[in-house]
């Protein structure tokens, strides 16, 4: 098989990506600069609302990383009732800031019947992970 030497065309879109690339990361300074300078302004305006939504938003980030850092057994039983655990339990974490924070009755109500049925089924899990060790 026969390799083709290097294109001028080749070069000139190496070339034209280096510069969409430059331009991304200054224009992103740019932005990054101006959400800095706003951000005090936009923190006054927003409400306790929106700094739940913050926390909600941060427990499920910080559950997916849990998740995402797991090993895995090989077992897929195992597996299923340590990911569903993690899974409930980020449930719960959100769940907690709506109880806690939320305006909307039938959703606080909501938030609280996940709180107790998924507090039961991470119960559930750990009393059959307890059962079945990893080999």
């Amino acid at each position: 098989m026969k390799t083709k030497p290097v294109s001028r065309t080749n070069s000139l879109i190496g070339s034209l990506v280096t510069g969409i690339l430059v331009a991304s990361a200054a224009l992103a300074g740019a932005t990054a600069a101006s959400a800095q300078s706003m951000a005090g302004m936009q923190h006054d305006m927003k409400s306790t609302a929106s700094d739940s939504s913050m926390k909600m938003h941060m427990a499920m980030q910080e559950n997916q990383k849990k998740m995402n850092d797991m090993q895995m057994s090989g077992d897929i039983d195992r597996d299923f009732a340590m990911m569903m655990r993690a899974h409930h339990q980020a449930g719960i974490d959100m769940a907690k800031v709506e109880a806690e924070s939320g305006k909307n009755p039938e959703m606080v109500k909501e938030a609280k019947k996940i709180i107790a049925s998924q507090q039961k089924d991470i119960q559930k899990f750990d009393s059959w992970l307890q059962k079945h060790p990893s080999k």
